[in-house]
């Protein structure tokens, strides 16, 4: 990923992360507050065990959806092509690469989407507006914005859970730390013959 992109990404995320920060000072008055849900299933008390098992939750659902993830592609056309074109606009991308985007998107969007967001409008319309964003260039990205919003929801079901942000910010940086590895590293045009859903 040539470094304009790395400078491109640390402002935007730099820009939501800042939005998310001015929504909680202007909800709560408290920046703290946007990583902790106010009706979270775990009683949530900041313990080093509450955050030890949100992490290991949030790593083991988010390689899960990764695998799942490099299955779709390998199985059916329309996650192929989508794969295909997210190589072509991404261009080669080495590990540091792939660090910095993976860590700079879950957190920006977590702090934004669930911390600010989900805790004002809920989870079905926060989960709905992260899927609408999740729009691509063309209409062989149409199924994106769908699966975001599926995610978005799940990311939603762990913020509220766990009671706590750590769960679906790790989640997110596996997903996206598997799937740009994968995005890099697999070439499926030559598959495109493959089935379809």
């Amino acid at each position: 990923m040539p470094r304009t992109r790395i400078h491109i990404a640390v402002l935007f995320y730099g820009m939501l992360t800042a939005a998310a920060v001015v929504w909680g000072i202007l909800k709560n008055g408290d920046v703290v507050q946007l990583f902790y849900h106010p009706g979270g299933v775990v009683p949530n008390d900041g313990s080093w065990t509450v955050i030890f098992w949100g992490a290991v939750s949030g790593i083991v659902f988010g390689y899960g959806i990764a695998r799942l993830s490099q299955y779709t592609v390998r199985r059916f056309t329309w996650s192929r092509q989508m794969h295909i074109e997210f190589r072509g606009l991404l261009g080669p991308l080495d590990n540091l690469d792939v660090l910095v985007f993976a860590l700079l998107s879950s957190v920006g969007e977590e702090l934004f989407f669930r911390g600010a967001m989900q805790t004002t409008l809920g989870i079905v319309a926060s989960s709905i507006i992260f899927g609408a964003l999740h729009i691509g260039p063309g209409k062989k990205f149409l199924p994106w914005p769908f699966l975001a919003a599926i995610i978005g929801f799940a990311f939603g079901a762990l913020f509220w859970f766990t009671g706590n942000l750590v769960a679906p910010i790790a989640a997110h940086f596996v997903i996206n730390y598997q799937n740009l590895h994968f995005i890099n590293r697999y070439d499926p045009s030559h598959h495109l013959t493959g089935k379809t859903l």
